[in-house]
């Protein structure tokens, strides 16, 4: 099992599959996965690869693992200690063997743990819950046509997991010492404030868009939005961009740009975070444009987090952490179906950095945890 997620992770990280292209990484997950009885059902939607890897199960209940093929580009090649694309395994000066490459954290090395750990349980003819595996190639990029689009395949035909483990890199320091059990929301607004442009030296035949928009700017930023929701960091609004004028300094600005970015925990939802935004703008010649651009979801503490933090105290000893922190995942369209979710991963220190690695210890670890999760899955 331990060699081969190693061998695994190679092999997918020599595809360069910069988002949103998959490069035959999918393509590679079935030839692993087709021998041992998955059936491949394809969902590509808009120039993206979608796969679920079905296989039925000799136990009650079905565990999904989710994850995505899709990189972020590597930047610039002669930053990296080693070609981004051709997995190279260096030891350090600590003596530790690196997998270095683009994904190798975030996240074909997770991918690689899950191969490596189902094949463990399948080659013995255990038996073992039913199993899926839920692959896009668009989750680095717009998100749009990924794997909101297998969930919708999996309602459509009554095929939803009972569970799902998200990859994604969770870990800060320890493989195991973190598990996400939720994520904070993310709502996207940009202000287009409208004046009229001027000369500086006649003021009163303009109407300066900044002078407008800056004590609206102010009056967001000082929004209180509660007491956030039990294990949730509060919800922050962000000020990301403010354009105007023209480049001369003589010209009033007849317009104003402003972007908005905000993080909100689920004691918040859309619809109210837009009623206090319009709220301070309102009587202003303003326009708003929304971009609601995830859900926030969590898990609650249950039968499902407890045992994944049970084979992760089994395999390690250690006692994680069920966070909500971090960015946005893909774990929301699976708990936004009802889908109970946990997002445990490798290490995330180098992801999207130039120099991506992970020590191949961390990749024996997660094989481990992920077996260990199959083996106790039950539904029952």
């Amino acid at each position: 099992m331990l060699s081969r997620a190693l061998h695994h992770a190679v092999s997918l990280i020599q595809q360069p599959s910069v988002t949103p292209d998959d490069a035959g990484c999918q393509d590679y997950i079935e030839g692993v996965l087709s021998g041992f009885g998955f059936q491949r059902i394809r969902v590509d939607r808009g120039g993206v690869i979608n796969s679920i890897y079905h296989r039925p199960g000799e136990r009650s209940g079905t565990l999904a693992f989710a994850g995505h093929t899709d990189v972020v580009p590597p930047g610039p090649e002669e930053l990296w200690p080693f070609s981004p694309f051709s997995a190279h395994v260096a030891t350090n000066a600590d003596g530790e063997d690196v997998l270095y490459g683009r994904g190798a954290q975030d996240m074909k090395g997770g991918i690689a743990c899950f191969l490596a750990a189902a094949s463990f349980h399948l080659e013995r003819g255990e038996p073992v819950p039913g199993l899926q595996l839920l692959i896009t190639s668009d989750e680095e990029g717009e998100s749009v046509d990924g794997t909101i689009r297998i969930i919708e395949y999996l309602e459509a035909h009554h095929m939803l997991p009972d569970a799902a483990i998200v990859g994604e890199p969770s870990c800060r320091t320890k493989v195991g010492d973190t598990i996400r059990r939720g994520r904070r929301g993310v709502v996207q607004a940009k202000l287009r404030f409208r004046g009229q442009q001027g000369h500086s030296a006649y003021p009163a035949d303009a109407d300066n868009a900044v002078h407008r928009a800056a004590p609206v700017l102010a009056a967001i930023a000082a929004l209180d939005w509660g007491e956030a929701s039990s294990g949730f960091p509060p919800t922050s609004c962000q000020i990301t961009n403010v354009q105007a004028g023209t480049g001369a300094m003589n010209v009033i600005p007849g317009s104003c740009m402003a972007t908005l970015d905000i993080r909100y925990n689920p004691a918040n939802d859309f619809d109210h975070i837009r009623q206090q935004v319009e709220a301070c703008c309102a009587g202003l010649a303003v326009d708003i444009e929304w971009n609601h651009a995830a859900q926030a979801f969590s898990t609650s503490d249950g039968p499902f987090l407890d045992l994944v933090s049970q084979s992760i105290q089994r395999c390690t000893g250690l006692k994680t952490v069920r966070d909500t922190g971090g960015g946005t995942s893909d774990g929301r369209f699976l708990a936004a179906a009802g889908i109970p979710v946990a997002e445990l991963g490798l290490t995330n220190s180098t992801i999207h950095q130039t120099g991506e690695c992970v020590a191949v210890a961390e990749l024996d670890t997660l094989s481990r945890i992920y077996a260990d999760i199959i083996y106790a899955f039950d539904v029952d």
